[in-house]
């Protein structure tokens, strides 16, 4: 079994670098982490050189000139380290966007049963959370990196520096660390053992939201006083995401008091030794304050540092789970060779020979051992119940569901030996629950075609379902926009015109079969016959 470790997983993020033709990021973390790791060691010194200045124990003139030097040498170190900063980011938006589009390509290359699947649903929701954002997940990875790799260089220069006066400080301060990062590590290892339960939660109280804020659904809960049920449901579902938020948050409280306590001992200890060293004459008050402030800044950098390789396993994680999601046998998309479409003209047969389906992860059959034949030039009309299996029927027919067993045969070729893009092109149907996109009428039957023949052909299959003299009273014409939520100028269709555009775009395509899943549900008697 394929190991997804967080070192497994930065590798993998790393060799991303590569494979996307961005190897000039290797050499901004390199600058970064000498630019950034330089910095805050610089600044400790200020205050024992303007003690030095003021008890006049060395030239005064030398020490302002010391002082200058620093401070041009911190700014350039700070504007290169910025303009570091702000190019990497950009490379790492890219090598996020391109990761997203691999995620959106599996969602719609996966076989189309796992959509309606929960645990799909509930995979993919991990996915987007790790590339939807540069505040967590797989962008921030990189991010993290970068960090981390100037903090590793402030802390082997601070180790350096303060084991000049007492190695025990450094290794007090390392432990300390080490304890810091055990902590945090219970904290992200608690945080991953949940994520299911908030991708879960977050996605059952997210629909709520969206149910009672989307206005497609306004004429329901007003006519039908459904306000106050939403609402329920919704307080419900945000107190189950809330919990588990409550619950990984008292869990960093409660193994944080470990880490107040390897702080306290260590701040005491450190500033001890070092007070101790200045009444035994080992250090000046100048050196006093210089190893103070190294020892605040060497402190804090360590549990910066902690908290930060504690996000970045974190982050890795929720890469892991996103990484794994993506490598799981049974999402990869189907194979794209195969047998072209048959010719257009073509007459087809349809058979199924003891079919068998279920949905992903379900123990009931919809068909088991089901088999019958559709002959060429035959009309046939399927009836049956509610929930008698006629739009999986549909499904498996169009190619959107594969049989788990037997075989469904188009003109006695499997279906499975088809390219399945060019099998798509042998249907014309009209689903049950058809969509209206965010585009113009025209666009949504024909797409974004520019050609003269086509445009023609679109119009013509517009008025073929009636929709011409409505269209042409419009000030846009066949331009007209659509879906209000995304142009706020948009025409709002009724029901029965939404249906007559996806038989509009049924017709257009022009396929082999023709197959209507109750696609007059929403028209009137005229219209329908």
């Amino acid at each position: 079994m394929k190991q997804y470790t967080p070192f497994k997983i930065l590798m993998r993020q790393l060799h991303l670098i590569k494979e996307n033709h961005i190897s000039r990021l290797y050499m901004c973390y390199f600058l970064t982490a000498l630019c950034g790791g330089c910095l805050p060691v610089l600044a400790t010194f200020y205050t024992k050189l303007i003690l030095d200045v003021i008890l006049k124990t060395q030239n005064q003139q030398e020490l302002i000139q010391t002082i200058l030097i620093l401070t041009i040498a911190s700014i350039l170190l700070f504007v290169v380290k910025t303009m570091l900063d702000g190019y990497s980011d950009s490379l790492f938006i890219r090598l996020r966007q391109n990761e997203f589009n691999n995620c959106i390509k599996m969602y719609h290359d996966v076989n189309y049963a796992y959509i309606e699947d929960s645990k799909f649903q509930d995979h993919i929701q991990v996915g987007f959370t790790t590339l939807d954002s540069d505040g967590r997940g797989f962008q921030h990875v990189y991010t993290m990196i970068n960090r981390l790799s100037a903090e590793i260089v402030s802390i082997f220069l601070f180790y350096l520096l303060i084991s000049r006066f007492s190695v025990w400080i450094s290794l007090l301060c390392i432990l300390s660390t080490i304890i810091i990062t055990l902590v945090n590590r219970s904290v992200a290892n608690y945080a991953h053992s949940r994520e299911d339960d908030e991708a879960k939660a977050y996605r059952q109280a997210n629909y709520f939201n969206k149910t009672c804020s989307d206005f497609s659904y306004g004429k329901d809960i007003r006519v039908f006083h459904l306000k106050d049920a939403l609402m329920q449901l919704y307080r419900i579902k945000s107190k189950d995401y809330i919990q588990v938020i409550r619950d990984i948050e008292n869990k960093r409280f409660k193994v944080g008091l470990f880490e107040l306590i390897a702080l306290f001992f260590q701040d005491g200890i450190s500033f001890m030794l070092v007070v101790l060293g200045y009444f035994n004459g080992e250090l000046t008050l100048p050196m006093v304050s210089l190893y103070l402030s190294m020892i605040v800044s060497f402190t804090t950098i360590m549990r910066t540092f902690s908290e930060n390789a504690s996000t970045l396993v974190r982050d890795l994680k929720l890469s892991s789970t996103y990484f794994q999601m993506m490598d799981q046998p049974e999402y990869a998309p189907v194979k794209e060779n195969g047998r072209n479409a048959l010719d257009s003209e073509q007459a087809i047969e349809i058979e199924f020979r003891n079919v068998s389906f279920r949905y992903p992860n379900c123990e009931k059959y919809i068909y088991k051992d089901f088999s019958f034949k559709i002959f060429a030039h035959e009309k046939l009309a399927i009836v049956g119940t509610n929930g008698a299996g006629k739009t999986t029927l549909v499904k498996l027919i169009s190619g959107l569901f594969e049989p788990e067993s037997g075989e469904i045969l188009i003109n006695g070729i499997n279906i499975k030996e088809f390219n399945r893009q060019e099998y798509y092109k042998m249907f014309s149907t009209v689903f049950q629950d058809y969509e209206i996109y965010a585009g113009s009428i025209l666009e949504n039957v024909i797409g974004t075609v520019t050609d003269e023949k086509e445009i023609k052909r679109g119009k013509d299959c517009l008025k073929r379902v009636g929709l011409q003299e409505k269209i042409e009273s419009l000030p846009l014409k066949y331009d007209t926009p659509l879906i209000k939520t995304v142009h706020p100028d948009g025409l709002d269709l009724s029901g029965g015109q939404k249906q007559k555009i996806a038989i509009a775009r049924a017709l257009y395509k022009n396929g082999n079969v023709v197959i209507l899943d109750e696609p007059t549900s929403a028209l009137d008697a005229l219209a329908e016959a």
